[in-house]
């Protein structure tokens, strides 16, 4: 009676969510609740000759003129909302899509809705950053926002780079005022920057929406707790006012250095080194699935997976999810050449990718982009035993999702071993789980042991 009671206290809690439109169930499958890369560069390919360009990226990056911070100019527009009709002097913006499942699933209908958008620019707009978030929530929840991204002119110093992230996969069973679902947000886009070993000079620009003033307001002091604990400024435009519930975040950073991004540099035998092992996002989305079937713990007892270890993994997920590795940034840094420097492929980290909610999909990425074979050893997962079972159960289609502060760094065999070194100095857990194969040859292929 107490377990069925609890159990539909939870379904009030999950209703709650889903009412307010942040659709708490839908990332489980498959650790994520939006548009993937493949489905973002078929929709560039469609949108070739349009105003509105999606060249889809992590961030975005800009010369950076040395004390000129970028200034970022907030659109938000309702469900089927004219654009404004204005010339805001910006090339290019991050963007946020939150549609109707129907239309996002649906090519034809997706490609067409952002034509629609694209013809009511006045110039041309290139997104890099782009979330397109599939929602059955109420029409009045769903939206789409554009942070036009405006430059400064003056003598380069480095870059800035531009990113943004949204919450969703999150412990929804904790109440929609606890502070981590603007937490998860917030540190998403810190560990994008830092990942490219951008720390200087982070702002922080939330966004955010809730169904009264009580808990704006409480969302307001996190974000303040936040910033301050870790020494970040932000910018607080208002909240998207729809009275849904909604946390997300645009974030700058300046740095002067050259960029971990040349995936045109790799050659064969480059190290591929996981920051830390895979799988966790998918521990917290296995929980949140087995708090709503007791008889799944049952199974998962059977294969010596006990619920305390479950419960562990959760709170591990949790407290990555909510606190930025801003260690990254600096240890990255030291191993990147000076702004306008050249490249030295045996002393230098030449990738930075992400891995976070993708897992080992970040492999193909990573394949495609430098035009070449992935050799993998090894796939170091935060539980094998996890992993196996939510793959056997059909459970979760991406059992290597991991949370953000995951990356894959491609570097020669001559440095990997320092770098191995100072991410152990600054507790990580890395891996050298393979290396580049054949140039000009797109695949990835597993050694079996």
């Amino acid at each position: 009676m107490v377990k069925s009671l609890e159990l539909e206290n939870k379904w009030k809690l999950f209703t709650k969510y889903h009412d307010l439109g942040f659709d708490p169930l839908r990332w489980l499958p498959e650790c994520s609740n939006e548009l993937n890369y493949d489905r973002l560069n078929i929709l560039s390919e469609e949108l070739k000759r349009n105003n509105l360009r999606i060249h889809p990226n992590y961030y975005s990056y800009f010369f950076y003129p040395e004390k000129k911070n970028v200034e970022i100019i907030r659109r938000v527009y309702k469900s089927n909302e004219e654009l404004k009709s204005e010339d805001l002097k910006t090339k290019k913006a991050i963007s946020i899509l939150k549609w109707d499942k129907n239309i996002v699933y649906d090519n034809t209908v997706l490609i067409e809705k952002i034509k629609r958008i694209s013809e009511q620019l006045k110039t041309k707009i290139e997104i890099e950053r782009i979330s397109i978030i599939p929602t059955n929530s109420k029409e009045e929840y769903q939206f789409t926002l554009f942070d036009h991204i405006k430059t400064q002119r003056g003598n380069r110093s480095g870059y800035t780079v531009v990113t943004s992230s949204n919450t969703q996969a999150t412990d929804i069973n904790q109440n929609i005022e606890s502070p981590i679902h603007m937490e998860i947000s917030l540190t998403e886009s810190i560990n994008l920057l830092n990942s490219l070993g951008c720390s200087i000079d982070i702002r922080l620009f939330p966004i955010y929406d809730a169904p009264n003033d009580d808990i704006l307001d409480k969302i307001r002091r996190y974000i303040d707790n936040f910033t301050i604990k870790y020494n970040y400024s932000f910018e607080d435009y208002s909240s998207l006012k729809l009275g849904s519930l909604f946390f997300g975040t645009t974030a700058t950073g300046n740095m002067h250095k050259e960029l971990p991004n040349r995936y045109d540099l790799v050659k064969e035998d480059a190290q591929i080194i996981t920051t830390d092992k895979l799988g966790l996002l998918a521990c917290l989305s296995l929980y949140t699935i087995a708090i709503l079937d007791d008889k799944l713990f049952e199974k998962l007892n059977k294969y010596g997976i006990q619920e305390s270890r479950l419960n562990q993994l959760k709170d591990l997920a949790i407290k990555n999810l909510t606190e930025p590795k801003t260690s990254l940034g600096k240890l990255i840094t030291k191993f990147l050449p000076d702004f306008e420097s050249e490249f030295d492929f045996q002393s230098h980290i030449i990738i930075s990718h992400p891995v976070s909610k993708n897992g080992v999909l970040s492999l193909y990425e990573i394949s495609k982009l430098t035009n070449s074979e992935l050799i993998i050893d090894d796939i170091p997962v935060i539980d094998r035993d996890i992993t196996n079972f939510v793959s056997k159960e059909y459970l979760i289609s991406n059992p290597t999702a991991s949370t953000s502060n995951t990356y894959m760094l491609l570097m020669s065999r001559e440095i990997s071993s320092t770098v191995i070194d100072e991410l152990n100095k600054n507790k990580f857990n890395p891996t050298v789980i393979g290396k580049i194969g054949k140039i000009g040859k797109i695949g990835v292929s597993f050694n079996s042991k």
